[in-house]
């Protein structure tokens, strides 16, 4: 998903920032710097050296460390929406990249089309509906085109949010999301900005568990300490599927958003209501490509008086 989750957009950037960026930042810095204090790699770690540390830091040191943690959240604020793609698994549909991506993203096709077979049945059973309506859900989930199939799950499960509202209203949420937003209601951009949040945070802990499982399996010996970089990377993969249900909760809310708030869209750029959903969907294919490729206006206005 891109330009329709800009991070940040009319949210209170400190709340933001201490949330997606401080936390996780800080856990590796943490990890690693408890890690070295506790004597690794040169030794075994161990708590009592772990103390010793940390009682000989002196005020102006903690002062450094948490100028370091500020400065490292800073410099990653900014390359979040990066870290969401490349979750997604857009390094993998270019480049070298598509050597791996595809295929997973023929994994995911004979996936969509044994569920695709499995909803539609012809004269099912009654005992076969239990399992018509799973594989309706878990389609649901994935883009109704097969060939807009991403490689990973949390990259189809944002796709399928994306598209819903061109399949449906002919609207381009990528393209039209910006100004869409601008005109939500203050209840409805707040939900949506704390399910961003909360799919911001999951995806940057998800990267940060991955990095300090790496560097503990660097640095610390091998022992029973090893089970600690375990422990990290399993968190990350836990990690992974919450921010599959966060991203499922986000995707549901945009498409709450546009579903309810599309005509207030049309309103804002002073064009006329459609009189059906042919109209309808022709008019947002005009307005998607018109904020997609910059176009200028050939609609007559219509001025509603207030």
């Amino acid at each position: 998903m891109n330009a329709m989750a800009p991070p940040g957009l009319g949210q209170d950037h400190g709340r933001r920032f201490s949330i997606t960026g401080t936390i996780p930042t800080l856990a590796v810095l943490f990890t690693v710097l408890a890690e070295l204090a506790a004597g690794a790699p040169s030794q075994m770690p161990s708590r009592k050296q772990l103390v010793s540390s940390l009682q000989s830091l002196v005020p102006g040191e903690w002062v450094l460390l948490f100028l370091g943690v500020t400065i490292a959240a800073l410099l990653l604020q900014p390359l979040q929406q990066q870290l969401v793609r490349w979750l997604e698994g857009y390094p993998l549909t270019r480049g070298v990249g598509v050597l791996l991506g595809r295929p997973l993203i023929a994994r995911w096709r004979r996936r969509w089309e044994r569920l695709n077979t499995l909803q539609q049945r012809v004269d099912p059973r009654p005992e076969d509906l239990p399992v018509m309506v799973e594989a309706a859900a878990r389609l649901a989930k994935l883009p109704r085109a097969p060939e807009r199939l991403m490689p990973t799950r949390l990259g189809n499960v944002l796709r399928a949010a994306e598209d819903r509202p061109a399949e449906t209203y002919g609207l381009d949420t990528v393209a039209a999301w910006p100004e869409l937003y601008a005109v939500l209601p203050e209840r409805t951009a707040s939900l949506v900005d704390d399910a961003r949040d909360q799919l911001d945070m999951t995806c940057r802990m998800t990267a940060a568990f991955a990095v300090m499982g790496g560097l503990s399996a660097a640095i610390l010996p091998f022992s029973r300490w090893t089970f600690l970089a375990v422990a990290f990377l399993l968190a990350s993969a836990l990690t992974y599927r919450s921010a599959i249900s966060a991203a499922e909760n986000y995707g549901r809310l945009v498409n709450t958003a546009v579903n309810l708030h599309r005509f207030d869209l049309l309103t804002a750029f002073h064009l006329p209501l459609p009189a059906g959903p042919d109209e309808e969907r022709a008019r947002f294919r005009a307005l998607s490509s018109r904020l997609r490729q910059g176009l200028p206006a050939t609609e007559p206005y219509e001025h509603v008086s207030a």
